[in-house]
C-alpha cells in the first residue's frame, strides 16, 4: 500500500462548529484530516494529518461539476451521471469511479471503481447522532475519501435546499 492509502475498516466523520463546520476524520489509527466547510464561501478545504491541503468547490449552475485541487493543479472532477440522476462520475488522478446512493430511499452512498468493485460506503451516524460513518471496503486514498464525503454532504445539502424551495 502507498503511504496515502487508508488501511482501516471504518472512519467516523465528526462535525463541530455552527456556521463554519469542521469535519474531523477519525480512525482507530488517529485523525486522518479535517474538512472545513465555511458557511458563506464555496471554497472547502481538506487538510490531512501531514498538513497538505486540497481545495474543493462546485462550479456552474446548469452543467454542474465539482472539483478538487491542490498546488499541483486539479486532482479530481465529479459530474452528475445524467440530467435527472443523483449518481456522480468521479475522475480522481486519471482513474474513474462512480459515487451513487445505494437505493432511492436510503441515505447510504457507495463509491465504486469503474469495474463495479465497491471501495467505500458512506452513511449517517444515526438518527440522533451528527456526523458520518465511512466504511472502507478496499484500498483507497485519504484524499478520495475526503472528496467523496464532500460530494455526499454537498448532494444532501442541495436536495434539502430543493425540498425547502418546493415547500
Amino acid at each position: 500500500m502507498s503511504p496515502e492509502t487508508v488501511a482501516v475498516d471504518q472512519i467516523e466523520v465528526i462535525p463541530s462548529g455552527f456556521l463554519s463546520v469542521q469535519y474531523e476524520f477519525q480512525s482507530p489509527a488517529g485523525v486522518l484530516g479535517v474538512l472545513s466547510v465555511p458557511a458563506f464561501r464555496q471554497d472547502n478545504t481538506f487538510r490531512d494529518a501531514d498538513g497538505l491541503e486540497w481545495q474543493m468547490r462546485r462550479r456552474g449552475w446548469w452543467r454542474v461539476r465539482y472539483e478538487m485541487g491542490a498546488e499541483e493543479g486539479l486532482v479530481a472532477i465529479a459530474r452528475p451521471r445524467g440530467f435527472w440522476q443523483t449518481a456522480l462520475e468521479v475522475a480522481f488522478r486519471n482513474r474513474a469511479y462512480l459515487l451513487e446512493p445505494i437505493s432511492k430511499w436510503s441515505d447510504k452512498w457507495r463509491l465504486s471503481e469503474a469495474a463495479g468493485v465497491p471501495l467505500l460506503e458512506i452513511r449517517r451516524r444515526g438518527a440522533l447522532r451528527q456526523g458520518l460513518i465511512v466504511e472502507v471496503l478496499g484500498p483507497v486514498e485519504v484524499e478520495l475519501i475526503a472528496f467523496a464525503v464532500y460530494l455526499v454532504l454537498t448532494r444532501w445539502q442541495e436536495h434539502a435546499a430543493a425540498a425547502a424551495a418546493g415547500a
